[in-house]
């Protein structure tokens, strides 16, 4: 077995995008998920979904309409566990206000 750490970012959009899908033949172990609001001035809210194999047919929200104060940060610290075909997805109430970041430990 292979343990390999990556690194996953993106900006937010008001439309759920994948921030991750773990690979075939790979189990994924999501460290920390940290949502950075870079809006000086605007709240904003965000959603964190995993959905996209057998073990998650329908999505399923780990946050849903969280409030991210202007120029302030949420870190998610529990391990999420994702299996093969797993994504990882993010959704945010203003496009550009929220940057997401993902520290994740595959093993293949």
């Amino acid at each position: 077995m292979a343990n390999t750490f990556i690194n996953a970012a993106t900006g937010s959009t008001t439309t759920l995008t994948t921030l991750y899908t773990c690979p075939a033949d790979t189990t994924g172990i999501v460290h920390a998920i940290y949502l950075s609001n870079i809006d000086g001035a605007n709240d904003a809210t965000v959603d964190i979904a995993i959905s996209g194999s057998a073990n998650f047919n329908t999505r399923r929200y780990l946050l849903k309409t969280v409030d991210v104060p202007a120029d302030s940060s949420i870190v998610i610290e529990k391990p999420i566990n994702l299996g093969a075909g797993d994504k990882l997805e993010t959704k945010a109430s203003a496009n550009g206000d929220i940057d997401v970041f993902a520290s994740i430990l595959e093993i293949t």
